[in-house]
């Protein structure tokens, strides 16, 4: 490993945390290179059970130097929570950075996220995501990727400078107010976010690097680099299920502009995929289950959000989804989660294809017609045999192997890893 991206091939929460926790016990650094802290990872070592929602999965090896890159965007109180959470579970947590290039995610950020969820939730008539529903999680990250673009954003490295910072939310904070009162809530004063501003200086002045030189040297050094996206490529902004999306792109791709890396320093990039497929918030979902089997996956596999605890929606592989992953990605190889969760079921199902009509589709169509697709499945022979206790490939059933070696086909890529469970000890290394 010199470069390697690590890359969410579904819809995210595939299991990202627990692999990128395994390979940065050989990482020199760590980046984080989008997203906010509207994504859990999920990681279980010796240490405990943790959710990092922005902390760099590295955390847990204090030689690895932890980087949220310039493509991320940055609730400071939340990145001040989950530091302290960790430091309470003595996790030392002295080696994570902060890019001043990355945005800042303020108050008004998350008024508005939510404002604007609620809006579509009585538009839908709904309280859970529904047709027309985006299903965010109102943690502001449309909104400061939105600012972002549009030129209006503060950045991270903007804390430092108060009279400049002064004189930027002079001039954005009407706008920012007006959208506020459109929706019945108090403004924001510039002397409050300030004061914000003042204590997070404070707090986390010494965070605040020019990630550029340093991660340059590592790179040109032959360091062990690692790149951690959040969400999947399903999620993405440019080739996702738009309009339920994130603001930024998870891909190998968005990997280089947002940690700052060159593409064709890029030595691997590995897919993560879970054994079968779940989804969180709005948006087609061509092979989920409504049923009993569906029930079982998410009691089964605990499905439920890192972030906000909803529960996320199950049904079977889609081998057209990773088909189309895999080449915008560009997979050197995957890891393959969950695979436990299978363990009790008699068949298998894999969706390779998607029915429209009298045409069958072997890639992924524009939103809408995902809507209106079936699932071409293929039926495989489960193994109901307790795989948690495998460490090796061949200590698999040979139906798992079977299975595993259909997606890797699929997905056109080689297998690295599969999970048989949470724990560091049940990554198989293939």
């Amino acid at each position: 490993m010199t470069v390697t991206v690590v890359v969410g091939a579904q819809w995210g929460d595939e299991g990202k945390g627990r692999v990128i926790d395994y390979l940065a016990e050989r990482a020199d650094m760590v980046i984080r290179f989008q997203g906010g802290d509207n994504a859990g990872h999920t990681v279980v070592n010796d240490q405990g059970r943790f959710a990092l929602h922005l902390t760099p999965s590295g955390v847990f090896h204090p030689e690895a130097y932890c980087l949220l890159g310039p493509g991320t965007v940055v609730n400071m109180d939340a990145l001040g929570e989950e530091l302290d959470a960790l430091r309470r579970a003595g996790v030392a947590a002295r080696n994570v950075r902060v890019d001043y290039r990355a945005h800042l995610v303020l108050p008004y950020h998350r008024l508005l996220d939510g404002a604007a969820e609620e809006q579509r939730k009585r538009e839908a008539g709904a309280e859970e995501p529904a047709e027309g529903e985006m299903g965010t999680t109102r943690r502001g990250i449309g909104p400061v990727y939105g600012d972002k673009h549009s030129y209006r954003g503060v950045r991270v490295g903007d804390i430092r400078y108060p009279d400049v910072l002064r004189q930027r939310l002079e001039a954005l904070l009407p706008a920012r107010n007006a959208q506020l009162a459109f929706y019945g809530l108090p403004p924001c004063s510039v002397e409050d976010l300030l004061a914000l501003a003042e204590g997070w200086r404070t707090a986390y002045g010494d965070m605040i690097v020019d990630s550029l030189p340093v991660v340059r040297a590592a790179v040109q050094g032959g360091q062990r680099v690692l790149l951690e996206g959040q969400l999947g490529i399903g999620r993405c902004i440019d080739w996702g299920i738009y309009p339920y999306v994130t603001g930024s792109s998870p891909t190998a791709g968005g990997a280089c502009v947002g940690a700052g890396i060159p593409p064709r320093a890029i030595d691997e990039v590995l897919g993560v995929v879970k054994a079968y497929s779940t989804s969180v918030g709005g948006g087609p979902f061509p092979t989920e289950l409504h049923d009993e089997t569906g029930d079982m996956l998410q009691e089964i596999g605990r499905e439920f959000g890192a972030t906000t605890g909803r529960i996320r929606r199950c049904g079977w592989f889609d081998g057209v989804a990773i088909r189309q992953a895999s080449w915008l990605n560009g997979f050197t190889g995957i890891a393959v989660t969950k695979l436990d969760v299978l363990d009790t079921f008699a068949t298998l199902r894999i969706c390779t294809g998607y029915r429209l009509g009298d045409e069958v589709l072997d890639h992924v169509p524009d939103t809408v017609t995902q809507g209106l697709v079936e699932p071409v499945y293929e039926d495989w022979p489960g193994w109901r045999t307790d795989t948690t206790a495998c460490r090796t490939w061949d200590a698999l059933p040979p139906q798992a192997q079977a299975y595993l070696r259909r997606i890797e086909e699929l997905a056109r890529a080689p297998i690295r890893f599969v999970s048989v469970g949470p724990e560091r000890s049940q990554m198989i290394v293939v």
